[in-house]
């Protein structure tokens, strides 16, 4: 008998509301099992608590079933016996963005809140590895510690109770689920049993809870609540062990204590949790289906950095918004960012809701931008213009201005037109020689352009032109009308600093060569240092799943770059110059019984290589059109210094990695993988050297390795078909998820496009390169309005700024609050050095107060003509201001 420790039960589930089955097959189980879970909270005096998931979208689900059990839920939360929230959905950690896994908390928690409580514990059990600033964003809404599971070992951790820090010296404590958050699923029915399990399981536990709180997780993946569960307890209470039944709150205020009282000093963790010892962490997760990644990554993006923005800059104008409809696309965001979501470790069915889902995204936020646009056409001053002016709008959503060029799309009826500023200064534009193609939904339309107008460019009688102009006379944080002035004419032109070279182009900062077999070499004119064999793109069998990349046996890597290929001009001009690279070559068709077969598909793969006006960066556009199964393709750069650490860009800042992981505990010393160095980014990953700076910047990809220290490699396209595989060479035994066929994920016959840049600077540009991320992943919007009134409408002006940021910080969020109708600004420090007395200018009649995450008030800040300064910002960290 073993009496020895307090015995600590929490009940719970962890719900994958899509994973093995779609979201309504699940919710067909999740109907039975609260109901069950309902009926035994209200009538066993004895089940004391249930923990529902830290997560409350599967709660959502119930209720849109059945409406009418509301109040029954709510009664429990308040009576704090059901636990819900903190989060909207379980995320994945590492690749959405740090705003996106905020607001998932700050959804989550205040639809928790409004049935009376919200868990006020972090909880994340099944995410496959744990994020560096996962303490920082639960402290940042108020939770008292975390749990967490995934990514931990022994060897880092002496005891499960232990000291989490994170961004901005945040310290919370935190406790690891020492045998996984599903060790004991349940009492078996038979008492004799559960005795033995006792005994089992006691001694394992007893070595990870030092001060003799034993923690064991009563639940599972869909583990429906034992209705024998609390008599169980019962019993063994009469038998002498000191048990009790708990929830996370609870349980982790009486473990502190107990430390405590025993004088035990925690262990302080800081950084991110990779070790898959106890538990698989699936590296290479982060390059299974990137098309829809890259997808995702765009439309988080245009939420949280244009969407917002916009409505924020016409509410401010006398427009209108709520924020429930905002939010309702936000939850379409985080269901696709659902852990197994984002993954795509499903079955196809599960692959096709989540594309589904992007359609939705795709139509919603498109018409969220365009209704800021029709806002402008109903309310500014338009009463000057004649029949043979239109009008070009143009929306800056960043706080700063601009050194680019906006892409505009116009079906017109003349090709002859001079664009004016409203002061009737001329806006040169330079028409592009290609046109990029256009889809036919009418939502697109709706947005880009006329419908009725795209039917008459296939008829002949209007035209669709694309051209760029500069975007430096756009305002901060605002919009600017230009008018369309047909059968006018001009000689101004557009004029950059570009110009064709011999295989290649230059400008001020960068000389670009296109050697023959399609590598770049570059030179940073800046320091004068040369760049040699960038952008080589590699090609190998991969003999994973949906989870894992795993090698073949005895592969060979192939050098696509050794197939001589074509190359084209077909961008030439002052701001722009555009190659064209296409290489055609035969590739294993797939991997038959871990060796790649001698029979070859087709590969082709089309890159577009631009240099831009003014630009530090390259610019690369690629597709790959893919015919082959069950292989990787990368693009790979090298640096002309070595490090044996890279530096990527995170959520709130930046992240150092060693490039090879050295203290694995090994497959062969009962570690459930062998971790490859193969990491996710948000923006940017370079060397982690102090020489001059080449950055890879990406707008999509986000899965990078690190080779030879030197060798920075993307992950372009992963291709396998099999949602789980036993015996792979990196993780032997069981499989992950079931041995089935997943077609989609090979991606074959489809064409992957993904879009990525090189940033060449001095080694004291960091800011710059973390602003020319920002840039090239939030594009001005540009709509041309030839429906319009022409007449006075509210005598809104021609340009408008709102509000602007100090260069020394980024943007996070500009947004309407959650309750009332105040504005929200969250200020991102995510430089690696604390700064003092940012300013924000805002119009000089607003109220302004510094906030927490929840937009609760904490201080007024002095509006001083229109300049806040904030005190200080540590580095990595974000603030909340709130403008009335």
């Amino acid at each position: 008998m073993l009496f020895l420790s307090n015995i600590h039960f929490i009940p719970h589930v962890h719900w994958d509301r899509e994973w093995l089955r779609s979201t309504d097959a699940s919710r067909i189980k999740l109907c039975y099992f609260f109901d069950r879970l309902i009926d035994m909270l209200e009538n066993d005096p004895q089940m004391k608590y249930f923990t529902f998931d830290g997560q409350t979208a599967a709660l959502e689900d119930y209720l849109s079933i059945k409406p009418f059990q509301k109040e029954r839920i709510a009664r429990l939360v308040k009576a704090r016996k059901l636990f819900i929230g903190p989060w909207y959905v379980q995320p994945d950690m590492i690749i959405p963005s740090g705003e996106a896994l905020l607001r998932n908390l700050i959804i989550g928690s205040q639809y928790a809140q409004s049935f009376g409580h919200c868990l006020q514990v972090g909880w994340v059990p099944d995410a496959f590895g744990q994020n560096k600033i996962t303490p920082y964003l639960f402290k940042q809404i108020g939770m008292k510690g975390v749990y967490a599971w995934r990514g931990f070992d022994y060897d880092c951790l002496e005891d499960s109770l232990f000291l989490w820090e994170g961004n901005g010296n945040t310290v919370l404590p935190a406790i690891h689920f020492a045998l996984g958050y599903g060790h004991y699923r349940g009492f078996p029915e038979d008492y004799e049993d559960v005795k033995k399990d006792m005994e089992n399981f006691i001694p394992k536990l007893k070595e990870r809870y030092q001060d003799g709180e034993i923690l064991f997780m009563l639940g599972s993946d869909y583990a429906f609540p034992r209705r024998h569960s609390s008599q169980m307890i019962n019993r063994l209470q009469k038998d002498g062990y000191q048990c009790q039944m708990t929830n996370p709150e609870d349980y982790l205020e009486n473990i502190l204590k107990a430390a405590k009282q025993n004088h035990h000093e925690l262990k302080v963790y800081k950084g991110e949790a990779r070790s898959a010892t106890l538990g698989r962490i699936h590296a290479g997760i982060t390059s299974t289906r990137v098309d829809i990644k890259n997808a995702m990554r765009y439309y988080e993006t245009i939420m949280a950095k244009v969407v917002e923005p916009m409505v924020s800059m016409t509410r401010s104008l006398g427009g209108h918004c709520d924020q429930e409809l905002i939010n309702y696309f936000w939850k379409i965001i985080f269901k696709n960012q659902f852990h197994d979501s984002i993954y795509s470790s499903s079955p196809d069915s599960i692959n096709h809701t989540v594309e589904n889902r992007l359609l939705n995204l795709r139509h919603g936020l498109n018409e969220l931008i365009w209704m800021n646009f029709r806002f402008l056409a109903e309310t500014v001053d338009l009463s000057e213009l004649n029949d043979q002016e239109d009008i070009l709008v143009l929306f800056n959503t960043l706080p700063y201005q601009r050194q680019d060029f906006a892409f505009v799309s116009m079906i017109v009826k003349d090709k002859d037109f001079v664009l004016k500023r409203h002061d009737g200064t001329i806006v040169p534009y330079q028409f592009m020689n290609e046109t990029k193609e256009t889809c036919h939904d009418i939502e697109y339309y709706n947005g880009m352009e006329n419908f009725h107008d795209s039917g008459e460019v296939l008829e002949g009688t209007k035209f669709k032109v694309q051209f760029k102009i500069d975007t430096s006379f756009l305002p901060p944080m605002g919009y600017e009308i230009l008018k369309v002035c047909f059968k006018e004419k001009t000689s101004t032109s557009l004029q950059g600093d570009v110009s064709v070279m011999n295989h290649g182009a230059q400008n001020k900062y960068l000389s670009v060569v296109i050697e023959e077999d399609g590598t770049l070499t570059v030179t940073n004119k800046l320091t004068g240092e040369t760049y040699h064999h960038l952008h080589t793109l590699l090609e190998k069998g991969d003999d994973g799943d949906e989870y894992n990349y795993s090698p073949c046996i005895d592969d060979q890597e192939i050098r696509i770059n050794d197939v001589k290929p074509t190359i084209e001009l077909v961008e030439s001009s002052s701001i722009e110059v555009k190659y064209r690279i296409t290489f055609d070559t035969a590739v294993p068709s797939k991997v038959v019984d871990h060796h790649r077969s001698q029979e070859t598909k087709p590969l082709r793969i089309i890159t577009d290589v631009s240099l831009k006006a003014h630009s530090q960066t390259v610019d690369f556009e690629t597709t790959i059109e893919n015919h082959s199964c069950d292989h990787i393709v990368r693009v790979a750069f090298d640096d002309i210094y070595t490090s044996k650490q890279n530096c990527s860009q995170d959520q709130l800042g930046t992240i150092i990695r060693d490039n090879v992981i050295t203290n694995q505990k090994g497959i062969e010393n009962g570690a459930t993988e062998y971790v490859l160095p193969i990491y996710a980014m948000q923006r940017f990953v370079k060397l982690n050297h102090q020489n001059a700076i080449m950055s890879l910047l990406s707008q999509g990809p986000l899965e990078y390795e690190v080779e030879n220290d030197q060798r920075i490699c993307l992950t372009l396209l992963r291709s396998v078909g099999k949602f789980g595989k036993a015996d792979l060479l990196i993780r032997p035994g069981r499989s992950s998820g079931y041995r089935m066929d997943t077609p989609s994920s090979q991606l074959l016959d489809k064409k992957v496009t993904s879009q990525y840049s090189l940033f060449f600077g001095e080694s004291q540009q960091m800011s710059d390169l973390v602003r020319t991320a920002e840039i090239l992943n939030t594009p001005v919007q540009t709509r041309y309005l030839n429906d319009i009134s022409r007449q006075k409408n509210k005598g809104l002006k021609w340009q408008y700024e709102d509000i602007k940021l100090d260069t020394r910080v980024e943007l996070m969020a500009y947004k309407k609050a959650e309750c009332g109708q105040a504005s929200v600004i969250r200020i991102l420090n995510n430089r690696d050095e604390d700064i003092e007395n940012v300013v924000l200018y805002i119009p000089a009649d607003k109220k302004c107060y510094l906030g927490d995450a929840l937009e609760e008030k904490q201080e007024e800040l002095e509006n001083q003509d229109g300049k806040i300064y904030i005190k200080s910002m540590m580095s990595n960290t974000f603030v909340t201001v709130i403008i009335e």
